[in-house]
């Protein structure tokens, strides 16, 4: 099966561990990783620490290539944890300027 949507998941939450809704989903990852590893040594890695997010991050897509079966259960975490993402703008809103609403970007958006 392919890993990718689920790697691409995993560095998504990292990349947004810091905010409330990454920190719910990233608490999930650490902790589903904690289990497979069996490594109470993976102690609260504090989601605005950067350096230290990327390098759990790493593990886990590490473990999740080497492993089949956690593997499974990461594509079943990114399943539960992707979703659909809407994004609206809406109420008393006044937009001046262009808007860029998207999931995941992969490059520079240039708008000029």
């Amino acid at each position: 099966m392919d890993l990718e949507p689920a790697v691409a998941l995993v560095s998504t939450v990292a990349g947004s561990a810091a905010t409330a809704a990454g920190g719910a989903a990233w608490q999930s990852l650490v902790g589903l990783f904690r289990r497979a590893t069996g490594r109470a040594g993976v102690g609260p890695v504090d989601p605005g620490d950067e350096a230290a997010v990327r390098v759990l991050a790493g593990q886990i897509i590490d473990r999740a290539r080497s492993d089949a079966e956690f593997g499974a259960r990461l594509r079943q975490w990114a399943e539960e944890h992707g979703g659909e993402v809407r994004n609206t703008i809406s109420g008393d809103a006044k937009i001046e300027g262009p808007v860029i609403q998207a999931r995941d970007i992969h490059g520079g958006i240039n708008l000029g």
